[in-house]
């Protein structure tokens, strides 16, 4: 599927730089009145070049980097953090957070599911949770995917119960991340820098008090396909600009497009800008080949997403009394 992506070409990379640079170092120094920034690195590139925009607003000193693996986590994700961290040079801390989700009973419940589901399930097996891409107006319905002991994989359904609740399971991972980013954040006097783009801020593809728990948010008005080329300019290690992007909270690894997006992020950018700027199918044919069946579908879908998930980007809801 091609796209002209001009549309979303950031035209002054050395400007858009500046200013995000100075915006970080206002909201810290000035507003938060912190002495340095915290970053979660996750060995993804949202989160190396949100660590490369701190190291250059406010100097490698005075910015933490946290690693905070767990035994589902790919090996490669820990290895391409700690490259992150030496290209900026910046201070890094390692915690496996693996004994504080089994005291939650993480792993158990998710495990439970896949055993019902696949009885020979055992420590030499892989699973994951697969969202297959759409089918005319709706986004496919998700199963599980197992690859046992000798590499083959197994298919399997699950009910919308089990998904909620293999999900929610997965989600305390993000919100024990961003408890530990909390901690070390005050222990420091630093603000927590949170690392969602655009693309998924939109559509409520981040955890609520979990990846979506910061003090701010310099990538959040940028596009995925945005990140990437701040990434080039940034001088991000290639490895991590060159490998899909990850959710990595699965032991069968999977990637966004297969968990969360069903389509390729240039797609999804491509909707979302024109939903933005209100371009009509005739725009979108212009810079992309999708059928108009296609962007009437992808339109449709990114709209229920939206609404769905309005409720993430909203403040707690509070009662107003009415003494009049």
């Amino acid at each position: 599927m091609e796209l002209n992506e001009e549309f979303l070409k950031i035209k002054d990379l050395e400007k858009t730089t500046d200013k995000i640079c100075e915006f970080i170092k206002d909201e810290i120094s000035n507003k938060f009145q912190k002495k340095g920034a915290i970053v979660g690195l996750s060995g993804g590139v949202d989160s190396a070049v949100t660590m490369a925009l701190c190291a250059k607003s406010l100097g490698y000193e005075q910015i933490l980097g946290l690693i905070m693996p767990e035994k589902e986590s790919s090996s490669s994700s820990q290895l391409l953090a700690k490259e992150v961290a030496k290209k900026f040079n910046v201070e890094t801390k390692i915690i496996d957070i693996t004994q504080i989700l089994e005291s939650f009973g993480v792993y158990d419940i998710k495990e439970q599911i896949v055993k019902e589901k696949f009885p020979k399930f055992n420590i030499e097996c892989k699973y994951r949770v697969i969202v297959p891409p759409k089918s005319k107006n709706i986004v496919g319905i998700p199963f599980l995917e197992i690859l046992d002991e000798n590499n083959e994989r197994h298919k399997l359904k699950i009910s919308s119960s089990d998904f909620l609740t293999l999900t929610a399971a997965t989600s305390i991972k993000h919100r024990v991340r961003m408890t530990m980013l909390y901690f070390h954040a005050e222990k420091n006097n630093f603000s927590v820098v949170g690392t969602t783009n655009k693309s998924e801020y939109q559509q409520g593809y981040f955890v609520k008090y979990g990846d979506g728990g910061s003090d701010i948010e310099p990538l959040v008005n940028l596009y995925k396909s945005q990140i990437y080329q701040l990434g080039e300019f940034l001088k991000v290690p290639n490895q991590i600009l060159s490998k899909e992007a990850s959710p990595d909270v699965w032991s069968f690894s999977t990637t966004d497009e297969e968990f969360f997006y069903s389509v390729p992020y240039q797609i999804v950018d491509l909707i979302l800008y024109a939903r933005e700027n209100k371009l009509s199918i005739k725009d979108i044919q212009k810079i992309s080949d999708l059928s108009k069946e296609d962007i009437e579908s992808l339109v449709k879908i990114q709209n229920i997403k939206q609404v769905k998930s309005q409720h993430m980007r909203e403040i707690p809801h509070s009662w107003m009394p009415d003494f009049t």
